[in-house]
């Protein structure tokens, strides 16, 4: 008999243009299952959003912002990575051995990222086809100098920071208009200094300095992370430079192999921004010969991600890794139901009704 079936819901707000419902309910229809993904547009951790998680007939839910950080309190335990990022993006209900539940919270934007290079990755290496895994063993040997870079500031520069390092990356470079910004997130992630730590390039000099000349690092991989605003001011206009600057850096391919990951033929970009499809910096990096990925991809292998852990009420990173848990023909289909969400035209629709307006934030309760 198939089990029942489960509500999952994404709460955030403004969310009524998310592809994740598109991608979710071709998920759980394709693995013969009635569950539902839907929208729930709130600004804040209202006594409905603890309830609606907290029912029984709830299997799961997504988070989005602004309530990242505010839903941790209410969970009973999170993993490392929401604790690294200060972010929760996923909710995994865990079984329990007296047949109760523990609210896990987690962030699959690390795996999003992630899983999002790897998959170009492949596709550069798909003729011959290299094996290219998509566990945690996939990574670069830890010495190498084979360097990644995140250019933000925020809680996604602290995922993408992580992401790259589960890739074997080291050091990884921040560029960032805001050096409280950079220094915070060093702060938040004093376990990557133990993989050659942050390094902030705040010019073209610092990119000569360290990336520029025989045994320097080679930065295989980047993570954009900053809106696509015109920049204004010297310090955003900054931004814009120094990354150029390591944009140009002339780059060979590695002749001897890796051991496990190949490496890339043309370095990788992965702009997260992804209004409009093709930011600003997407346009940077395409015109100086990266392989550019739009951030609509990471957010399918986000959602890939929370899919195979609702699955196996497991929320490590092992399982958000473990492609077998979907297999690849459903988890690609999937992937094409959502991109053609996303390229669908369709009416403007009316303004996005917050259901928290009015309302007071859920009080924690004393346990």
């Amino acid at each position: 008999m198939s089990p029942p079936p489960k509500k999952y819901y994404l709460f955030g707000h403004p969310i009524a243009h998310s592809a994740a419902p598109a991608l979710h309910n071709h998920c759980f229809k394709s693995l013969g299952t009635e569950s539902t993904y839907s929208l729930c547009s709130t600004s804040k951790v209202t006594e409905e959003v603890v309830a609606a998680i907290k029912s029984d007939d709830c299997g799961g839910a997504a988070v989005t912002m602004p309530i990242k950080t505010a839903i941790i309190p209410f969970l009973d335990e999170v993993s490392p990575e929401s604790q690294i990022t200060n972010a929760c993006n996923t909710i995994v209900k865990v079984a329990l051995p007296d047949g109760g539940v523990k609210l896990v919270g987690q962030n699959t934007d690390i795996l999003g990222i992630r899983n999002a290079l790897l998959l170009a990755l492949k596709e550069q290496h798909s003729n011959p086809p290299s094996p290219i895994p998509s566990d945690t063993s996939a990574a670069y040997p830890s010495s190498g100098a084979l360097a990644g870079l995140v250019i933000g500031g925020g809680a996604t520069t602290r995922s993408a920071a992580h992401a790259l390092t589960l890739l074997g990356l080291a050091p990884i470079f921040l560029i960032n208009r805001d050096v409280d910004e950079v220094r915070a997130v060093m702060d938040a992630m004093p376990h990557l200094s133990m993989h050659g730590g942050l390094i902030h390039l705040h010019d073209p000099a610092d990119v000569e300095a360290h990336l520029v000349g025989e045994g320097k690092a080679r930065v295989l991989m980047a993570v954009g992370c900053i809106p696509s605003f015109a920049p204004q001011t010297y310090a955003e206009r900054m931004v814009y430079t120094t990354v150029s600057a390591v944009l140009t850096v002339p780059y060979i391919v590695p002749t001897i192999a890796s051991a496990v990951l190949p490496y890339p033929t043309q370095r990788l970009f992965l702009e997260m921004p992804y209004k409009p499809l093709e930011t600003i910096m997407y346009k940077v990096a395409a015109a100086h010969g990266w392989h550019v990925i739009d951030g609509v991809q990471a957010m399918f292998e986000q959602g890939l991600a929370q899919q195979r852990m609702w699955l196996r009420g497991v929320a490590t990173v092992a399982v958000g890794s473990d492609a077998s848990i979907t297999g690849n023909a459903l988890e690609g289909a999937a992937r094409r139901a959502a991109r053609q969400y996303v390229a669908t035209p369709r009416a403007t629709v009316d303004a996005e009704v917050d259901r928290a307006a009015g309302k007071e934030s859920a009080v924690l309760e004393k346990r």
